[in-house]
């Protein structure tokens, strides 16, 4: 998966309306639920942008539980929800086979076959839990749905931090704004003016 310029405008303005859907800016709603709202919104963002995938229908699935059905409605539409838990087919995988292979693997230990076989099945067992929706999944398709997954996080992070910094710089330059305005300025003067500060 390469991160497009489509894929970045899609999560961008999908957080954004989730922001707006569910009002994280309101002084009434508490810590705990501002904190609820913004990873719903990123998770929505993250897998509306990506597209119908395994894991985007895992994800959103794990959502609408989380949150009751309540709030997902309110950040994304029932037919762009319909649309991405709509499954996808999936690319099979064909796995190379030949006479020589298979002796070759028949010379291995029957110990050393075991401890590898141990080994794999303990890291595809943590990968099922990691990935949404990954514990339907198995062998390659697990993989690339893996790789597929943690590259858009990858994607997620480096956008939701551009956005905060964004975010930051304007309410720095409205700060700056407001403390270099005319009003601001005749204000100053005359509390200077009342304290002594002016002759």
């Amino acid at each position: 998966m390469q991160v497009t310029r489509a894929f970045k405008q899609a999560f961008l303005e999908r957080m954004l309306l989730g922001f707006r859907a569910t009002d994280v800016s309101s002084k009434s709603m508490s810590f705990q639920e501002k904190k609820s709202f913004i990873k719903l919104s990123a998770d929505v963002a993250i897998a509306v942008a990506r597209g119908s995938r395994k894991w985007t229908r895992g994800l959103i699935a794990s959502v609408s539980k989380e949150q009751q059905k309540r709030l997902l409605p309110r950040v994304i539409p029932r037919k762009q929800y319909e649309r991405l838990m709509k499954p996808c087919s999936s690319n099979s995988w064909k796995i190379p086979r030949s006479k020589k292979i298979l002796r070759k693997s028949l010379r291995v230990s029957s110990t050393r076959r075991k401890k590898k076989l141990c080994a794999v099945e303990k890291r595809t067992r943590v990968l099922r839990r990691l990935v949404p929706g990954g514990e339907s999944l198995s062998g390659f398709s697990l993989l690339d749905e893996t790789l597929d997954y943690v590259l858009s996080l990858r994607a997620q992070v480096g956008l939701m931090q551009s956005l905060l910094m964004t975010c930051e710089a304007s309410k720095r330059r409205a700060h700056e704004l407001k403390c270099t305005s005319p009003e601001t300025k005749a204000s100053t003067v005359g509390n200077r003016g009342r304290c002594g500060g002016i002759p």
